[in-house]
């Protein structure tokens, strides 16, 4: 008895097993009564781009050949987008825009059908659509810096670091051969150089967005334009070097003087108690200083032994005995603080512009020099001797 009724239950499932099989693809049947109810094969998947107010979903197809349409809707049924099934060889890719949408998310509902018009079971798929709120929100990129290269011609851009979206910035500039070009920058380029430039145009560029790695369509905004400084260089500090003479102050307290020029802020250079007192360094060529830049100690800002007045005197060939003969006078200089508060009191604003560096820009057409003297007149802390963190050179010379 036990035996019939296993018996009775196999052949059971495998009627039903040769019953579902009776059609190819992945078609359904459902059995109502004496009744049937034939279903297409659904779409495999949906890969979702999204747009700009549009949205293109690309709707991987099964193998049956008997789907001949498809169907999507959405806005909760209300908007829908019948098209045709025309197979390419080795083509299973039906892609479907949709334009004109508002912005925002939506659920959209696939049906695909036969050549009987036998509808699929539905297949959901969400998807986003930009627009006027997202591109709102974009801002450019920002340029921190821009630096000269050896001539007029080579300039160097410091970029801050990209947003999630940056894919890359474009830049519209003026050839050297009159020519407006485009180039492109990537967001993991935080360091790029121009080297092909006319020197007498300024720039514009625009960051580019993509809100999603499968997107269909790119945002912008609005072209910044780049106002180019004047061609200036920084003098190459490697070639700085030590110009002891007779009468100049030496160094104490174990900051040497090459720690002006090492690229590190938190030594520098510290003299000898006296005052007012000057020391020389010899820059490595001859060259017409345009601008210093100097950071302060940083463990005393606007204290102790910071400059606060002093003269940038320059030579081409010092006399030996110390002496001023031969010396030029370049700029006479007071460091400032951005407050104006008294004496050594500062705020974060003040600390802020010391850390970045403080410039002192010289008068133009000064004659060319090899050799820098600074004459300490006063410090912020009316302290005995003397301390600078970092120094920088600049010129307008074109040349090496």
């Amino acid at each position: 008895m036990k035996l019939k009724y296993i018996v009775e239950c196999l052949a059971f499932l495998l009627c039903l097993a040769v019953f579902s099989s009776c059609r190819k693809g992945d078609e359904y049947k459902k059995f109502f009564g004496d009744g049937e109810l034939i279903y297409a094969s659904r779409v495999n998947k949906v890969i979702v781009h999204p747009g700009n107010r549009r949205i293109l979903l690309s709707a991987i197809l099964s193998n049956d050949p008997l789907v001949a349409k498809i169907k999507v809707l959405w806005n909760q049924g209300k908007d829908s987008l019948v098209q045709k099934i025309v197979r390419a060889p080795e083509n299973d890719t039906l892609d479907l825009m949709i334009d004109n949408l508002e912005e925002g998310g939506y659920n959209f509902v696939f049906y695909t059908y036969d050549k009987e018009n036998h509808p699929s079971v539905a297949l959901n798929v969400s998807g986003v659509v930009y627009g006027e709120s997202y591109s709102n929100s974009l801002v450019n990129r920002r340029v921190k810096a821009l630096k000269y290269g050896p001539n007029e011609n080579i300039l160097h851009f410091s970029w801050a670091n990209p947003n999630l979206d940056d894919v890359g910035v474009e830049l519209l500039y003026k050839h050297k051969d009159g020519s407006i070009r485009t180039k492109m920058f990537l967001p993991n380029s935080t360091d790029t150089t121009l080297y092909d430039f006319d020197a007498n145009t300024n720039f514009r560029y625009r960051t580019l967005f993509k809100p999603d790695s499968n997107a269909v369509d790119l945002f912008t905004v609005n072209y910044t334009e780049i106002i180019v400084p004047g061609f200036e260089r920084e003098l190459d500090k490697s070639k700085f070097n030590l110009y002891l003479l007779p009468t100049d102050a030496t160094t104490a307290h174990g900051w040497v003087m090459p720690n002006m020029w090492d690229e590190k802020y938190d030594n520098g250079f510290a003299t000898i108690n006296q005052m007012p007192q000057w020391f020389t360094f010899d820059i490595g060529l001859s060259a017409s200083p345009s601008k210093f830049k100097i950071w302060q100690a940083a463990d005393r800002i606007y204290e102790k032994e910071n400059m606060r007045k002093f003269e940038i005197w320059g030579s081409g060939n010092p006399a030996a005995d110390g002496s001023w003969d031969n010396w030029t006078k370049l700029a006479s200089c007071e460091s400032r603080k951005p407050s104006g508060l008294p004496g050594i009191e500062k705020n974060e604003v003040d600390i802020a512009f010391a850390k970045a560096g403080e410039d002192f820009v010289l008068p133009a057409d000064l004659p060319r020099v090899r050799y820098i003297r600074i004459k300490v007149l006063e410090t912020w802390g009316k302290a005995g001797f003397v301390t600078i963190g970092e120094l920088n050179v600049y010129t307008k010379d074109k040349n090496k």
